[in-house]
This record gives structure tokens, sequence and C-alpha cells, in this order.
């Protein structure tokens, strides 16, 4: 971690639902798969299904009209890994009503935080065309995780067009089922969000759209303003008039329209964060959703 001073804002935790049970064989707090000694009250079996002496209940065992001796069989509870997937193509620089990468921050060191309080270890990977060692930090779980994610966050300087790195983290993630946020304004190809899917086929992947409302309330309806290609991402200087700046606005409608379509039909509840991050909004997502 840097020796720089880094202001980090309070932080609350929040809650994440699975919508599967992982296998994990590291102890937490989320109902996982198969049979243990201990976790989550199961149902009772006969000990020759279960063959556990340690677990036999003699009540139900004297109850049972078989005279079968019965165990008691949990559902044990496991811990995952929860990994923060951010974009740092050039895009995500852009400073309308806020600059994005503080939000970026916030939002990554309350997952970690909550990661933390729940037992779950945190991951953060950072990547332009490739994945950024100076925004990686592997599996850990460990008390003050959080300054550091924000460390690094709020001091990154997003770069170059390409977020070929998004689509490579393949080998960065764990190998087993991880809960994974994937964070970014998404100011590039579908298909290119298409491939990024692709990669992460074997994770829950909550997509998380960072949007600015100045890009769309502050455009003049007539002068010269530089506008951001939504398909690219890039820059480009555009007479302005209010024919033109309709038809930007209806343009960007229409792909936020396209993305939640994606995300809906690959089964991946997105969330949007508009100038803020509002960990309220956040937990009725992960909760609610």
């Amino acid at each position: 971690m840097s020796g720089r001073v880094v202001t980090l804002p309070p932080l609350s935790t929040i809650p994440y639902r699975l919508g599967w049970r992982p296998s994990s064989v590291h102890p937490g707090a989320h109902r996982g798969s198969g049979e243990g000694g201990s976790g989550e009250f199961r149902r009772h079996v006969p000990l020759l299904r279960h063959p556990d002496p340690r677990r036999i209940d003699f009540r139900r065992t004297f109850q049972d009209p078989m005279g079968e001796v019965q165990v008691r069989q949990f559902a044990p509870r496991s811990a995952i890994t929860l990994v923060a997937l951010v974009d740092l193509s050039g895009s995500m620089g852009f400073e309308g009503h806020v600059r994005r990468m503080p939000v970026v921050a916030e939002l990554c060191a309350t997952l970690a935080l909550s990661a933390y309080k729940t037992g779950d270890r945190f991951s953060l990977i950072g990547c332009d065309s490739s994945v950024r060692e100076d925004v990686l930090i592997p599996p850990a779980r460990r008390r003050g995780l959080e300054v550091e994610v924000f460390d690094r966050l709020v001091h990154a300087r997003p770069g170059g067009a390409s977020v070929r790195g998004l689509a490579e983290t393949a080998g960065w993630l764990p190998t087993q089922r991880s809960l994974v946020f994937l964070i970014s304004d998404f100011l590039f190809s579908i298909e290119q969000l298409k491939g990024v899917l692709d990669a992460l086929w074997r994770h829950d992947v909550v997509p998380v759209v960072i949007r600015d409302a100045g890009e769309d309330e502050d455009l003049p309806a007539w002068g010269l303003v530089e506008l951001q290609d939504l398909e690219t991402g890039r820059r480009r200087l555009t007479i302005m008039r209010p024919a033109v700046r309709d038809q930007w606005c209806n343009a960007r409608k229409d792909r936020l329209v396209q993305l939640d379509r994606l995300f809906s039909a690959r089964g991946h509840l997105p969330v949007h964060l508009v100038d803020r991050f509002d960990p309220d909004k956040l937990t009725e997502s992960l909760v609610g959703g």
C-alpha cells in the first residue's frame, strides 16, 4: 500500500444474497452445496445413508416407526470470493458533474469492507488494454483492505481506448464461481461487451453502469462541444445545434436500452449509478433483485 494520504469517506456495509450455493471448503455465511457436519439443519436421514455417528439424533431414532437410526444432516455454510472488475479505459477519466474514479473507489471500498464483514475474500482487478498491475489485489480477507482499495482506485489514471483486458481476466479470477461486479461506463461496442460476458460465464456477474448526468444535462443547444462516441469511447469536436443535441440524447437512451436488454438476456441485473455511489440503491438491487 502506498504512503499517500487518502481521505476515505464513511462507509456502510451492504448485504448481498447469492442465487446459487457455493461449494467452497472454506466456512462462511452463505448456504453451500453438498452436505456437512455443521451449518444449517436440513433434515434427518438414516445412518446408513449418512454414516456419521456423531450426528445421531437419539430422540428421533426412538420415535422412528421402522426402528432406523436417524442422524442430523446439515447444509454447510461456505465463503466465496467477491471480485471488483474495473474498467480503466480512457472514457472512465471523464469529468462532468463528478469525477468517475472517486465514485468507483468508494463503491469498491464498500464492497471490500462488506466482504470482510461477511467472511468472504475480496479481489480487485483493474483493466484497460490489459490487466493493470497497479490496480490489482489478489483474493484476500484482511482488516483495513478497504483503505488500500480506495487508495489504489482514487489515484488510478484511466487511459487508452481499449478494454481488451476485461475479456482477458479469466486467468486472474478464481476457478470457483465468484460474485463479480463488472464496473464500467460501458462505452464500447456491444460485440466487445458480449466477449467480456462470455469470458465471465463461470461467475455471477453484477454489471454496475457508471453514468454522469452532465453528459446530457450540460449539453448546450448551440456551440462547439466535445462528444464521446458511444461505441468507441473516443471524443470528437462537434458543432452542436438543437437537432444534433436531440439526436445525441436519443442515442444515449437507446444505448442504455441495449445494455439492459443484453444484461437481461444473460441473466444479469444491472445497477446504474448516476453521479454518485448510492449504497441503498445497490443494496436494493442485490437483495431485492
